[in-house]
């Protein structure tokens, strides 16, 4: 099957996880304890969901001229993303993020050195878009500069474009191009600081969200699945029955499984539904992009979980 192809814009990070033996933390002091690092940022990891799922995929972002910068494009080539959008810079640092968790798995500290991407320029957006055909679909994550993030969406020429804030800090990014987003996804606390609310019922913040700006927009819920928004119309998409095991990723696998169903020509709301059985297999795995992740995979596991329902009622 012919899928269009996917562009998505913004971080490339090193993770780093570390977790003490022992199950609290002792401060000022060292800690025995385990640390892992693996390739992410969220532009990143829904560029390699969409590759394991079949879809031609670019990825525009930044790393720095040392090992981890060498690492997380050597890694991202591997998984099948062209990389030719991923700018080398000189003297700069590749992006990290160092989490410390406790034996009880609370998170003590977490350091986000994520200062690269303030140097990825409008004019590197503008390139890489001149260069993508009229019919690629869009991705942009708010680790891009505000000033890149409206260039994006002036040179987007009538294509789909759709976002993932990050953080409720980096939401405000995205306040001038809110009405160029064709899809917004985001959790309900981004949902809350969007509306300018401290909190909410998610079926009252979803139908904020039908009211604003953003055309059309999955509201996810973590287990509950996810509330979609069209115009005014909500919608509810329910999450898939799983058995969790690593939660992180599960956001990232939802947003390029719905974008994969779209570039196969889906409706919103049937790529919405078939991405949950994405997010179902990646939480279902200790990586934060599952690695044996395929259209077919995602498809099956939908298509299982419409027989069960079948069954079970």
């Amino acid at each position: 099957m012919r899928y269009r192809s996917v562009l998505c814009m913004g971080g490339c990070v090193v993770d780093r996880i570390g977790e003490t033996t022992e199950a609290r933390e002792r401060l000022h002091t060292s800690n025995i304890g385990r640390m892992r690092s693996g390739i992410g940022g969220v532009a990143r990891n829904v560029a390699e969901n969409l590759a394991r799922l079949g879809v031609p995929v670019g990825l525009v972002s930044a790393v720095g001229e040392d090992a981890d910068g060498r690492r997380a494009v050597a890694a991202s080539r591997a998984a099948g993303i062209d990389t030719q959008g991923v700018v080398v810079m000189t003297g700069a640092a590749t992006a990290s993020y160092t989490a410390i968790f406790n034996g009880a798995g609370e998170l003590v500290i977490g350091l986000a050195d994520m200062a690269i991407f303030d140097a990825i320029a409008p004019s590197a957006a503008e390139a890489a878009l001149a260069a993508a055909s009229d019919d690629t679909l869009l991705f942009v994550d708010a680790n891009l500069p505000a000033a890149t993030l409206e260039a994006v969406a002036r040179a987007k020429r009538g294509r789909m474009l759709a976002a993932v804030p990050v953080s409720r800090q980096k939401l405000a990014r995205f306040a001038a191009i809110l009405p160029d987003l064709d899809i917004l996804f985001l959790n309900r606390y981004e949902a809350a600081t969007l509306l300018g609310r401290e909190g909410g019922e998610p079926a009252t913040l979803a139908q904020g969200l039908a009211a604003g700006p953003v055309k059309k927009g999955l509201l996810t819920l973590g287990p509950d699945g996810a509330l979609a928004w069209e115009e005014d119309r909500v919608t509810q998409i329910p999450a898939l029955p799983s058995r969790p095991v690593n939660v992180n990723g599960a956001g990232d696998a939802l947003a390029a499984g719905t974008l994969a169903r779209l570039a196969a020509g889906d409706d919103f709301i049937a790529a919405a539904s078939r991405a949950m059985a994405a997010a179902a297999l990646t939480v279902e795995a200790m990586e934060t992009v599952r690695r044996d992740l395929s259209m077919e995979a995602m498809l099956a596991r939908f298509d299982l979980s419409l027989r069960t329902e079948t069954i079970s009622r």
